[in-house]
């Protein structure tokens, strides 16, 4: 055998597969899956690995706090939508009559029954009603579910949208703004009474 094809095959022999860490996606993420990016250190790393305790918590903090603003700024603005209160509204009458139809069905269960052992008996009345009210109870309560899901969910999602499109600093100003807005309102109510 040639000398140079006892080289190729020491070359060839030795060479692995890349490491599977190293792949990259092949198309984006959907748009239910939340890809989270690691905030950078002020040195430019990622990583908190050469970090001490006291720069870990203030990461830490500076990340929470961030988030709390977040949060405040999106409830802030829905609290002001009238169409979010309204269906907010509606949900909780919803949800109330559930729960009255449950209390109902325990306590129509009792009706009529001797002994309280067989609550559910349709030959009593309160067999009856009870049966009645537990099927009226699950309708308002998944009907709840239902509204939530179909007609508030839209309203809290697009709110976050538009605020996650803001930057921290444009975040922190809103906020201002609107605490300014409430006591603004506040006086006012304050000085017409």
């Amino acid at each position: 055998m040639p000398q140079g094809e006892d080289e190729k095959k020491q070359v060839s022999s030795g060479m692995t597969r890349k490491s599977p860490t190293k792949a990259k996606p092949v198309r984006d993420a959907g748009s239910s899956v939340r890809v989270v990016t690691k905030k950078k250190n002020p040195d430019g790393s990622t990583s908190t690995a050469g970090m001490t305790k006291e720069e870990k918590k203030e990461v830490r903090r500076a990340e929470r706090e961030e988030e709390d603003i977040f949060n405040t700024l999106t409830n802030a603005l829905l609290k002001r939508n009238e169409l979010y209160a309204k269906r907010r509204r509606v949900w909780w009458v919803f949800l109330v009559l559930g729960l009255v139809f449950v209390v109902c069905s325990f306590a129509s269960g009792y009706i009529g029954a001797s002994d309280g052992s067989n609550m559910y008996n349709l030959q009593t009345t309160g067999g009856i009603l009870s049966v009645i009210s537990l099927a009226l109870a699950y309708v308002f309560i998944i009907t709840s579910l239902v509204y939530e899901w179909m007609k508030i969910r839209p309203l809290r999602n697009e709110t976050q949208d538009k605020v996650a499109s803001l930057s921290p600093k444009k975040r922190r100003e809103q906020l201002a703004n609107l605490h300014d807005e409430e006591e603004r309102e506040r006086a006012e109510k304050k000085s017409s009474k």
